[in-house]
């Protein structure tokens, strides 16, 4: 038996887990593919050891991200079942901080991040192999989340060494958080919980506005919301507009959602028969990303194995 585990969660099993069913069972709705199949939690939203170290002359690492990430999951983990519990619509503060992080490293994690910036950077072209890329992606990660988390509360860092872009704009006095709690349920969850929409200030002129939307043509400084589904019964929504949450129904939360989707989406299996109406949605949505997404894409393939 290996002394590792082999499935590298870049979707953290406790998050799926809110909205799996019976079993921790779901049914999973490629982006692109149009494929639609059942799977389990532990089965979805991994790459086969896609968070390991490959260093020249050292044995592979593959458990000091699995478990550095692990931990910046285990905090919110904490906070998600705080919430869950709770009826508030306020969000805690020591739940907006293990939040906050969460998202960073989801952020900085995704598969299509990483994708976009390999090709950014000209990555496949230089003769790097596959583990060098995967090696340099892994060490962003360090430096730009888990280095910053390990060193939050140490007051003798230097500041900048515990800064990170997305949690410093989460956690400003610009943003409202605020619990969003459907009675009849109905989230769903995607690959990216990182869902950005709307945009502030002069959008870019370039950009049609239906993108932003997507979460693309914004970044950390000028989007207008972020909603994160945690649950098929609650979500998070931290916005410049403190009415933001009043306002958002089911069907918008979703929406988010499938628009900020790059490789799949997914709900428990009884999900369909409890909403109907959602369901329908749902099938006109991902007709709609499949149309927008492959103009962003990037020739990323996320009908692939997830």
């Amino acid at each position: 038996m290996p002394l590792h585990a082999k499935k590298h969660h870049f979707i953290p099993q406790f998050l799926l887990q809110h909205f799996a069913g019976q079993r921790g069972k779901l049914v999973i709705h490629q982006v692109m593919s149009e494929r639609r199949f059942n799977s389990s939690v532990r089965d979805v939203g991994h790459r086969n050891l896609g968070h390991s170290i490959y260093r020249p002359g050292q044995e592979p690492d593959h458990v000091s991200m699995e478990a550095a990430m692990g931990n910046i999951e285990g905090e919110a983990a904490t906070a998600v079942r705080e919430l869950v519990q709770s009826r508030e619509r306020a969000v805690p503060m020591h739940a907006r901080h293990a939040l906050a992080w969460l998202l960073a490293l989801q952020w900085q994690r995704s598969r299509f991040l990483m994708h976009t910036v390999t090709k950014e950077i000209g990555a496949e072209d230089s003769g790097l192999s596959d583990e060098e890329i995967q090696t340099a992606m892994m060490g962003l990660i360090s430096m730009w989340v888990i280095n910053p988390w390990l060193l939050r509360n140490d007051d003798d860092a230097y500041y900048k060494d515990q800064w990170n872009h997305l949690v410093s704009t989460l956690l400003s006095s610009d943003m409202h958080w605020s619990c969003y709690r459907p009675r009849g349920g109905g989230l769903l969850v995607s690959d990216n919980p990182v869902c950005l929409s709307g945009v502030v200030g002069t959008p870019p002129p370039e950009i049609p506005p239906a993108f932003f939307d997507h979460g693309v043509g914004i970044g950390f400084d000028n989007f207008r919301r972020l909603t994160v589904p945690l649950g098929s019964r609650l979500g998070v929504v931290i916005s410049r507009d403190p009415q933001d949450a009043s306002r958002l129904r089911v069907a918008d939360f979703n929406r988010f959602t499938v628009f900020n989707s790059r490789e799949f989406l997914a709900h428990a299996p009884e999900w369909p028969g409890t909403h109907p109406r959602l369901a329908q949605d749902l099938s006109e949505l991902m007709m709609r990303q499949r149309m927008v997404a492959p103009a962003f894409l990037q020739d990323y393939a996320p009908g692939g194995r997830t």
